[in-house]
């Protein structure tokens, strides 16, 4: 018979023995051809095998060893939330950066724009523009200069003179 063929037969499966499973262990004198007493569970001595304990029994692992695996899966689980954890707030903090650097994009092109209109406002064509469009400024006329020679005394009140002359002439 070949691995594959055996591997379904009853040779190789194998039922948890009940009650009375164990009582007709006993009964069988030791040579019996049973392929399930050859194959499975421990020997005990004499090359009988031995069959498991039963409830209430004490168990092959203790509980010192029991105690120990626990802590150490629960220290493997703590470990392992603890990461998944942190990783979610590395992303957070990583999406807050990118947005606070986009932020700081968009106001440095503001900025880089607001200094190009300054610099364009600087120029004499845009004050001078400014000043006959909306402000309604014009040139003044040749009998509307007012000229200052030099060495001559500073009046204290020039600019009410020169008030009054502008006024005078419209």
């Amino acid at each position: 018979m070949t691995a594959a063929e055996r591997a379904y037969t009853r040779e190789y499966s194998y039922v948890a023995p009940s009650a009375y499973a164990r009582e007709y262990a006993r009964q069988l004198p030791s040579g019996a051809g049973d392929p399930r007493r050859s194959s499975g569970g421990r020997k005990g001595q004499g090359g009988e095998m031995e069959l498991l304990p039963e409830r209430g029994q004490r168990s092959i692992i203790s509980r010192a060893v029991l105690l120990r695996s626990v802590l150490i899966l629960l220290t493997a689980g703590a470990l392992l939330v603890g990461t998944v954890w942190m990783s979610a707030k590395a992303t957070q903090i990583k999406y807050s950066i990118n947005r606070t650097n986009n932020e700081i994009r968009l106001l440095e092109n503001e900025i880089n724009t607001l200094n190009i209109k300054i610099q364009s406002a600087n120029g004499i064509e845009y004050v001078e523009e400014y000043a006959i469009d909306k402000l309604g400024m014009r040139y003044p006329k040749s009998n509307q200069c007012i000229y200052i020679e030099e060495g001559a005394s500073v009046r204290a009140d020039l600019a009410a003179e020169i008030k009054e002359k502008a006024y005078s002439n419209i």
